[in-house]
């Protein structure tokens, strides 16, 4: 209590003993967004969200010149995200959206065959990055204050995933010095690029 601090209590000591005696400690709150999002028109939905998050990103990657394999070693990310409620969970969302989004840059591709079949239609065929490709990751949380959305946040979801594929494209360009446009970037197109590179210089 303020008004008698020898009876005070630290929070992390009144929730850890809340825990060992009753188990988690939930908390339960509303929230209204603010009227006159969305609307009846067509795409309306899209509008629903009465703040969006920025995010930049930074890739570090290494590229074997003679396969065109790329490897991203390291992501380094700042979010703002508004008051993040829950720190830990929203650090997870975008850390899970840096490699979902890596998966997208560098593996994921839905081949089609002449009669426009899916060619990959089971995960055993369609490539989706693992923890064995999940890079270092080094998330900032900028903190801020949205006044129209929950307890001051704003989302995290997508807008964290938006700066990713950019990012890595444009570290795989610094390292080869030709400019990646398809995606995904995988080690032919990579190769195929660098080669392309080397055989203008001959030719030059």
């Amino acid at each position: 209590m303020s008004s008698d601090p020898k009876r005070a209590v630290a929070w992390a000591d009144a929730a850890a003993r809340h825990f060992s005696e009753h188990g988690p400690l939930v908390g339960k709150g509303w929230y209204s967004p603010p009227e006159a999002l969305g609307g009846s028109h067509k795409g309306a939905t899209v509008g629903t969200s009465p703040a969006y998050s920025f995010s930049a990103c930074v890739a570090e990657v290494e590229v074997d010149r003679e396969t065109g394999r790329v490897t991203v070693a390291k992501l380094t990310d700042a979010h703002d995200v508004g008051t993040p409620v829950n720190p830990m969970a929203v650090e997870g969302q975008c850390e899970g959206a840096g490699v979902m989004m890596l998966s997208e840059a560098l593996l994921e591709d839905v081949a089609f065959d002449e009669e426009g079949r899916v060619r990959n239609p089971t995960l055993h065929d369609y490539l989706l990055a693992t923890s064995c490709d999940a890079p270092e990751i080094d998330t900032t949380l900028v903190p801020s204050f949205e006044p129209q959305g929950p307890y001051g946040a704003k989302e995290c979801g997508e807008g964290s995933t938006l700066p990713v594929i950019g990012a890595i494209a444009n570290a795989i360009s610094d390292a080869i010095g030709v400019r990646v446009s398809e995606l995904p970037m995988t080690p032919e197109r990579i190769r195929a690029l660098i080669h392309q590179q080397e055989k203008g210089r001959e030719q030059s």
